[in-house]
């Protein structure tokens, strides 16, 4: 990239800036989310093929479409999992060990804690593992793979335009928007995704403009490939029938059905993830877990065929409530089918991608909460409010992956743009933010937080991600670092004193340490509002009685790497350290981090200058 070029984006205003950047990445980003899209479908119809199901004439190429159209050669499907998983493993720790997963939870860990850094390698080799895992039946979607490979994108066009840490960040937002709405189709609501889905209760909301810019260009530059129509059925439904209240009263309680299903969701993922994980304890290579793992998931698949793939081909059939295709037999027992195969597909797909498989979590909780939607419709819904089944499958699938995922914004708006249907993002955010508050902070990405952190926390957390890419070892100590100045009161002191101390040293918190060392918490500035409205403040109140908030307390052996962590959990910019002991010691905040990593690497590039000029 020539230096006169990357000195005029470097000036250019954010506006400016982001215009000419985000249709660049929405456009590669895009398209490189269609050519793995075509890659997927090539090796699902061959999947079809093998097993015998008739594919002529199908809208959508999917492995579940086995399903729909019934299969001659159902023995085949475990030798096709096994193989789609040892395939895609070995391209994946071989080449690219961080695409294993399923991506969305990696491009949010890099936004958070590697500088918005991604490799190059990582979008090639998530397009074609994830593609052999998917195509051969592998339970799980195509939202993780394209965002992994849109944040890849728009982390190496930041890289190549020099854009500074900040910036870097927003481009790996915009390339996650951007390959997303290529392949669902709906540019406002996945914008809205890539800003939502880093926070478990905030919004990355500098990155909106940016995202959605590179989305709308997604979206525009691959209509030709995909068509201009929308990927699911529109389901027609009048606003009265819609926002009545019986029909509100129907959204409220669909919130509480699907709650402990979306719990089950993320809780099943997680355990088994973390079983899979242990394998490396008894020495089994890596690669062989999502080999165990679709094992583990073919008895499910022979049972029930509709798990496999990302099981789009269903969800037409179940948003058009024409569940006599799916399960012929079922008569009286429909409703029990339909949430038997929810968790079946709940269970797969936390075998196939809790693994290590590399694939998305969106497409199969949007199946799963499709059917539960529809078996809500059966089960209440019918009787409370006159909407067609499908309008609670739209619902169960949006509240379903909100409640699992921590993004009930973005997938509202989703399920609108995706059937068409605008009228029914209304009755989405409320079944969903019900679903969301009732499930708490469990999440299925593991690497969000739960609001955005202080600046400084995240330019100490990228310098550090520096230095551990660079290969600089850090093993710098609390011990090294604390500050034993700050002055501390004891529980007894009233609040008046303590905010007198606190006016004297400029603003600083102030430690309440009692007669044994013992830290009882801390008075802090940014919680004196909080103490004023719950009426604490009175300023004759000893500080014992103030209730104060426990901060981050660690050890002087502490690593500046494990502080950190403390800081981010805790959304706090110091810890309180202590000795072997446990008594109080000083503080170390962030600011003194921030300047030791800083030290340590211009250090770092002055001895490569030095070994350089030594060559």
């Amino acid at each position: 990239m020539p230096l006169r070029l990357k000195r005029r984006m470097a000036r250019l205003a954010y506006a400016e800036k982001w215009l000419v950047l985000g249709i660049i990445i929405g456009l590669v980003s895009g398209l490189a989310a269609a050519g793995f899209y075509q890659l997927l479908g090539l090796v699902s119809r061959a999947t079809l093929a093998i097993l015998g199901s008739e594919t002529r004439g199908a809208l959508v190429h999917d492995p579940s479409l086995a399903a729909l159209a019934g299969v001659e050669r159902l023995y085949f499907l475990p030798l096709l999992l096994v193989a789609g998983a040892a395939i895609s493993a070995l391209l994946v720790y071989r080449f690219a060990p961080e695409a294993e997963g399923h991506g969305t939870d990696a491009a949010v860990a890099a936004f958070h804690r590697r500088a918005g850094i991604v490799s190059v390698r990582v979008p090639p080799i998530k397009a074609v593992a994830s593609a052999l895992l998917i195509g051969l039946g592998g339970s799980g979607g195509v939202e993780g793979p394209s965002i992994q490979m849109g944040s890849g994108i728009g982390s190496a066009l930041a890289r190549l335009f020099n854009l500074n840490m900040e910036d870097r960040r927003i481009a790996l937002v915009a390339g996650m928007a951007g390959a997303l709405s290529a392949l669902f189709r709906a540019p406002l609501g996945t914008a809205l995704f890539a800003i939502e889905a880093l926070y478990k209760r905030d919004l990355e909301a500098q990155a909106f403009v940016p995202a959605f810019i590179a989305s709308v260009t997604s979206f525009t530059v691959t209509a030709p490939i995909f068509s201009y129509h929308t990927i699911l059925p529109t389901v027609s439904v009048s606003y009265q029938a819609l926002l009545n209240p019986r029909s509100l009263v129907a959204y409220v309680l669909l919130g509480f059905y699907i709650a402990p299903f979306a719990y089950f969701y993320v809780w099943a993922f997680q355990k088994l993830g973390e079983r899979f994980n242990r394998l490396a304890e008894r020495r089994i290579p890596v690669y062989l877990k999502p080999v165990l793992g679709v094992a583990l998931m073919a008895p499910i698949a022979l049972i029930f065929p509709h798990v496999v793939g990302s099981g789009r081909a269903l969800l037409g059939p179940v948003l058009r409530g024409e569940v006599e295709m799916l399960f012929e037999e079922a008569g009286e027992l429909l409703v029990l089918m339909l949430v038997a195969v929810a968790l079946a597909k709940i269970v797969a797909t936390s075998l196939s991608i809790g693994s290590g498989g590399s694939g998305g979590v969106f497409a199969p909780a949007v199946l799963s909460g499709a059917l539960l939607g529809l078996s809500f419709s059966h089960l209440v819904g019918q009787y409370l409010s006159p909407l067609d089944p499908g309008v609670y499958a739209y619902l169960g699938m949006a509240s379903f992956f909100a409640a699992a995922a921590k993004v009930p914004l973005a997938t509202s708006v989703m399920v609108g743009e995706m059937g068409g249907n605008y009228l029914l993002i209304v009755p989405a955010i409320t079944a969903s933010i019900i679903a969301r508050e009732l499930t708490g902070n469990a999440s299925i990405y593991s690497s969000q937080l739960n609001r955005r952190l202080r600046e400084e926390i995240v330019e100490a957390e990228s310098l550090l991600s520096m230095l551990a890419s660079s290969g600089e070892q850090v093993n710098i100590k609390l011990k090294d670092l604390v500050d034993t100045e700050y002055k501390c009161v004891s529980p007894r002191a009233t609040i008046s004193k303590a905010l007198s101390l606190m006016l004297r040293e400029k603003g600083r918190i102030v430690p309440v340490v009692d007669d044994n060392g013992t830290v009882e918490g801390v008075l802090d500035p940014m919680d004196l509002e909080e103490l004023a409205e719950a009426g604490r403040m009175d300023p004759s109140t000893p500080l014992y009685k103030a209730r104060l908030r426990m901060v981050p307390i660690l050890p002087v052996n502490a690593r500046i790497d494990v502080a950190l962590e403390e800081m981010v959990r805790r959304n706090r910019d110091y810890v309180v350290v202590v000795d072997g002991k446990g008594r109080y010691k000083g503080v170390v905040t962030i600011n003194e981090i921030t300047a030791a990593l800083a030290y340590l690497i211009a250090k770092h590039r002055s001895t490569l200058k030095l070994k350089g000029g030594g060559r």
